[in-house]
């Protein structure tokens, strides 16, 4: 019998479908708590389309490396990025929104010498349990649901947040708004979301 601390989390995670003890050493191992922030950035796809895939890629790269100071600087850990797509966690959801906030002014400042082809990050944050693999990938029904926001649903430069992540927000920040989406739109996305809005100076 294989000594389960020296088994990976997916292969973990193929055992625990026969053996009950690979599920508690996953829950021990890989189980927490984090806010997750997931951005991407908009036009991958017609900047491919106009400027070849490797241009794109070199340009989401560079607008990854903007963003990445915004995370850092809130206590993120940026875990992975998949073509143009970041997944960060940080220890709170208030971290996680002020990282979302301080990303999109980075994009601003990433921006001013492209003229009229600007990048714009698009943020879904979610919060709760998750399996986190520090530097390498990280589960959970947040991180889902955090993905679809930033990656499907939000536009440039929008902040969508989880019921999840609404519910542990400690208090909205003075001069943050939390609007409560479409319902035509939530009901096509699968579960409601709300749009996070900075009225501040």
């Amino acid at each position: 019998m294989p000594d389960l601390r020296l088994l990976s989390f997916l292969d973990l995670v193929d055992r625990s479908r026969t053996d009950p003890r690979a599920l508690a050493e996953l829950e021990a191992r890989y189980r927490t708590d984090a806010a997750i922030l997931v951005i991407d950035f908009t036009g991958m796809v017609q900047r491919s389309d106009r400027l070849g895939l490797i241009a794109a890629l070199a340009d989401a790269r560079a607008a990854a490396a903007a963003v990445q100071p915004a995370i850092q600087a809130h206590g993120g850990q940026l875990i992975k990025i998949v073509a143009d797509t970041l997944f960060a966690v940080f220890p709170s959801p208030s971290s996680a929104l002020f990282a979302a906030f301080d990303a999109n002014i980075q994009m601003v400042n990433f921006n001013r010498d492209r003229g009229d082809d600007p990048l714009q990050a698009c943020a879904g944050l979610g919060c709760g349990g998750c399996y986190l693999i520090p530097g390498e990938d990280v589960y959970g029904a947040e991180v889902n649901r955090a993905f679809v926001l930033g990656e499907d649903v939000a536009e440039g430069g929008q902040i969508l947040v989880t019921p999840g992540f609404k519910a542990k927000l400690p208090a909205v920040p003075q001069g943050v708004g939390l609007h409560a989406a479409n319902a035509d739109l939530a009901h096509r996305v699968g579960f409601h979301f709300f749009e996070v809005r900075d009225y501040r100076d």
